[in-house]
């Protein structure tokens, strides 16, 4: 266990670890953490912070973390102000977040530094392998992503890696209808898969295919960044039936041993649903990738089903004959639901839990509770969605909902860290 003095020395070392800790994961099975901790020193007498630069309170820094730490885990100082510690052999995003949290306990009391009384508060951003980056370079980058959504409105002093983050996600980027179409034709766009996890094991039961362009120039993008654009210039369905026929053959190619027990979630909007040739494109793409039906669960957006005109409900009876699941995605407004169980006969109800971030226990349980009542006339039941908190999970754990998905769990992936998931 080391404490680099100077940066490009700690960075080396501790690219180095990682090198090592990746190989015995891809041995052994596992994770492990990236913990990148932002620690300021404040005076009793101080209302604002500052940051910890003077060496000797870097010691007294790593004198208390000397106590977590094993002789299997390092210790880097990166940019002079921030330290990053790698912990191996970490099972997981709770265990991560656990170990977090004893860290900022463990600084977050007060002792003396240069004779003068004072106290270490700290920020502290979370990467893991492999679900956060596949290299020491990617995870060192998310640990700083997430390190920086600290200091958004509503962040909380200690955050795990959330690519799906607006802090990391821009706006639409006004793409012209001829761009989106060469991304289509020159190979850019690709999948990523979040998975979905089974309650209350965490373990992995299916996964939602989600759309990325690698754009040229402005690297990768995600949807919000050119959806927009695709539905002013008409190129959205183009860009849906790419997905829809890409994510099937695809995940109907991964090893028996990974989709074992899984689904494939697959966004479709109300628009295309509206589209008269919808129901033989999906038979087509059935038939192509050889998937069978019941592992497809098409995702439906309750805000946009709203907002479309009634013309998909035609279209119903015909995909549903194909036997593909139905999802109610994305519901924040519980007063629509009971409307949109009658119309659409999901299976599956994603309840979004952004919109539970600092209620009441008591109404949580009970939006809940109703929720489950609704879903239960309509033999469906509810996942939770967008489970990014601990106070998100803890609602999720109470109410007894059989499925979550969000960054808690897992973060969307390339097919080859599934795989990686799958087979640990």
């Amino acid at each position: 266990m080391d404490l680099p003095q100077d940066d490009p020395a700690g960075r080396l070392s501790l690219e180095q670890r990682m090198v090592c800790a990746i190989h015995r994961v891809q041995k052994n099975g596992g994770n492990f953490a990236l913990l990148l901790i932002r620690p300021r020193y404040c005076l009793v007498s101080q209302i604002t912070r500052g940051v910890i630069v003077h060496p000797g309170l870097i010691r007294q820094l790593y004198d208390r973390l000397l106590p977590l730490v094993r002789r299997i885990d390092s210790i880097a100082l990166l940019n002079g102000q921030n330290i990053a510690l790698l912990a191996e052999d970490v099972k997981g995003t709770g265990a991560a977040l656990s170990l977090a949290r004893r860290l900022h306990a463990l600084l977050d009391s007060p002792f003396s530094a240069m004779a003068e009384r004072g106290a270490i508060d700290s920020d502290m951003g979370v990467a893991l392998y492999p679900l956060h980056g596949l290299t020491p370079t990617d995870l060192i980058a998310n640990a700083k992503a997430a390190l920086l959504q600290t200091t958004r409105p509503g962040g909380t002093d200690m955050e795990l890696y959330n690519p799906a983050h607006p802090s990391v996600i821009t706006s639409d980027r006004g793409f012209s209808g001829a761009e989106l179409m060469a991304a289509i034709h020159h190979d850019e766009l690709f999948l990523h898969y979040q998975p979905q996890a089974h309650l209350p094991d965490e373990s992995i039961c299916g996964v939602e295919a989600l759309l990325r362009w690698q754009h040229p120039r402005h690297g990768l993008l995600y949807p919000q960044q050119f959806f927009p654009s695709a539905r002013l210039h008409g190129v959205l369905l183009s860009l849906e039936a790419w997905a829809l026929r890409h994510a099937c053959i695809n995940f109907a190619s991964w090893p028996p041993q990974v989709i074992a027990g899984m689904h494939l979630g697959i966004n479709v909007s109300p628009a295309f649903l509206c589209d008269a040739a919808f129901p033989l494109l999906l038979d087509a793409v059935i038939r192509e990738s050889a998937l069978l039906p019941y592992l497809i669960r098409l995702e439906i957006n309750a805000e946009d089903l709203v907002l479309q005109p009634a013309d998909w409900i035609s279209r119903m009876p015909a995909i549903r004959q194909l036997g593909v699941g139905i999802v109610l995605d994305h519901v924040d407004d519980l007063a629509l639901v009971p409307k949109l169980l009658r119309m659409l006969k999901p299976g599956i109800i994603k309840l979004d839990m952004d919109i539970f971030v600092g209620e009441d226990l008591a109404l949580v349980h009970g939006a809940i509770a109703d929720l489950n009542e609704w879903a239960g006339q309509y033999e469906a039941r509810l996942m939770a969605q967008n489970v990014e908190q601990i106070s998100q999970l803890a609602y999720v754990m109470d109410s007894g909902i059989g499925e979550g998905q969000g960054t808690l769990f897992y973060p969307p992936l390339p097919a080859v860290a599934v795989y990686a998931l799958r087979n640990r």
